[in-house]
């Protein structure tokens, strides 16, 4: 079913609002902008997968609520905020769990733990949220978690992005090589392989594409004819 029924619109209205609240004020790419872009493609998509779009939203609004990277390790594992906001607007019990299963398992990090969505509601929201990190706007979140996050730091031509981390190196702080630039190779030129919907894999394509073409012009206006070599021995899949 693609279209909310009347309670179910007011429902997604009370639940939007109190998201707003909560993110509003983030500057790390995870603001209410980030969660109503996912929620906008994640609806197109359920469109296109005819998936149930009361679940599918719900899980839009409310994935990053406790997002570990914000609330911290409590927050992410026991999605407080989430759970909260539902039970505000009488979410029943048997929708909160699994809206809460979708959020537990999805996310770059825990995709390296082999942990993925096992509905398509989940592979929609997934899917949403991991083309949000990619392409033109994936690049400007991806500076804007930067200067948030990683103390501004942008590039050095000294340190070389770690590849292929596992789940836990991935979520260790203050890694030697966590910036900007080398965000890309750790994780954002990986996403279009992490795609679960057909819809999902066809925009992950054009998105890759234009992070490719910001990559070798960056690594070309300065002159670093070995950064772009690494490129695209990384493209080739030569690592």
């Amino acid at each position: 079913m693609f279209l909310y029924s009347p309670g179910d619109f007011i429902v997604i209205e009370n639940i939007k609002c109190d998201v707003k609240k909560l993110l509003g004020k983030e500057k790390s790419g995870h603001a209410y902008d980030h969660v109503f872009r996912v929620y906008k493609t994640a609806m197109r998509l359920c469109k296109n997968e005819k998936a149930d779009a009361e679940i599918v939203a719900l899980a839009s609004f409310l994935h990053d609520c406790d997002d570990y990277k914000i609330f911290g390790k409590k927050y992410a594992d026991n999605l407080i905020n989430a759970k909260n906001i539902m039970a505000a607007s009488n979410v029943n019990k048997e929708k909160q769990q699994i809206v809460c299963d979708i959020i537990q398992n999805m996310g770059y990090s825990k995709s390296l733990a082999g942990i993925r969505p096992e509905t398509i509601e989940g592979a929609i929201v997934s899917d949403a949220d991991m083309l949000d990190a990619i392409g033109a706007l994936g690049i400007t979140r991806c500076l804007a978690y930067a200067l948030d996050k990683c103390e501004g730091h942008i590039f050095d031509k000294d340190i070389y992005p770690e590849l292929n981390l596992s789940h836990e190196e991935y979520k260790r702080p203050n890694r030697k090589s966590d910036n900007f630039i080398n965000h890309f190779f750790e994780k954002l030129l990986k996403v279009k392989n992490l795609m679960m919907t057909d819809s999902g894999k066809k925009e992950a394509e054009k998105r890759h594409d234009v992070m490719v073409v910001f990559l070798r012009q960056y690594f070309a206006e300065q002159n670093l004819d070995n950064w772009g070599k690494f490129l695209e021995r990384f493209l080739a899949g030569d690592f």
